[in-house]
């Protein structure tokens, strides 16, 4: 005779079986981008310096603590760049109008894929047209000092792009470089380079010239070429030349030869 199971002991079944489905859901859940809120002592924030350094990085704050300090190890959780901001100070003798500064996410010891670099912005870049549609009241007066945040939103698209280019959750050194710096003169310091406005385009902020460099008129000495990153060296940010053609030159002086023998023996 079979006997029905009691209403109680059903529930309890099913109860079960719900509670194995969601641990298995659970065990399988991807690791690697999971926000970790246990706080870990291996956060490092470094600063790159210039030879020359007009504006200078002096502090590093997030949403959970006032002060991270540069250059020295902090305990903070995997959400640490959450609110992320840095101070700047003007240490030149001019008004600033512009700073771009970089976030480098440098791979780990042996990974030799390039690393994911964002930029934090005080105004538009000065090499750039928008630049002379940017807030003239918003400067960095000398010995003054300025905040650079990283946005929430900018926040969760950075993190998008460090799980897509194969990071962990845990992002543990970030390396902070004054990428650019824009003076109300129109001059610009960029990787440690001086660009100046070009006098005969005053009002045109993508036309500079490398300080010391010819005269205008020479198009390779002009910061808007600057703009294909692809022709820059990163090392002095000079353009890269074009490839010399000796065995042309060589035609082209036999060909003045020729037409000069030619005409000395039509004079004959």
């Amino acid at each position: 005779m079979k006997t029905k199971a009691s209403p109680i002991k059903i529930v309890w079944l099913s109860a079960v079986l719900v509670f194995m489905v969601l641990a298995i859901g659970l065990a399988r859940t991807p690791e690697r981008f999971q926000v970790s809120s246990t706080p870990q002592l291996d956060r490092t924030l470094s600063r790159k310096p210039w030879s020359v350094e007009p504006v200078r990085v002096i502090a590093a704050k997030n949403k959970k603590k006032a002060n991270l300090e540069i250059g020295k190890t902090f305990d903070d959780d995997d959400d640490w760049l959450d609110g992320f901001t840095i101070t700047v100070i003007n240490n030149s003798d001019k008004t600033v109008t512009a700073v771009t500064v970089d976030m480098i996410f440098r791979r780990e010891p042996g990974d030799t894929r390039p690393p994911v670099v964002d930029s934090l912005h005080f105004g538009p870049s000065p090499i750039r047209p928008e630049y002379n549609l940017r807030d003239r009241s918003k400067v960095i007066n000398v010995g003054h000092t300025a905040d650079l945040e990283l946005s929430s939103q900018n926040y969760n698209i950075l993190r998008n792009i460090l799980e897509q280019k194969g990071y962990s959750s845990s992002i543990k050194r970030v390396e902070l470089v004054i990428r650019e710096v824009g003076f109300e003169d129109g001059s610009v310091l960029r990787s440690g380079a001086l660009w100046v406005q070009d006098l005969g385009h005053p009002d045109d902020p993508t036309r500079k010239i490398r300080a010391g460099a010819k005269p205008p008129g020479i198009q390779r000495n002009h910061v808007s070429t600057l703009l294909d990153r692809k022709a820059i060296n990163t090392k002095g940010l000079l353009l890269k030349r074009s490839p010399r053609l000796p065995n042309a030159r060589i035609a082209l002086n036999r060909i003045h030869l020729f037409i000069f023998f030619a005409t000395q023996m039509a004079i004959a």
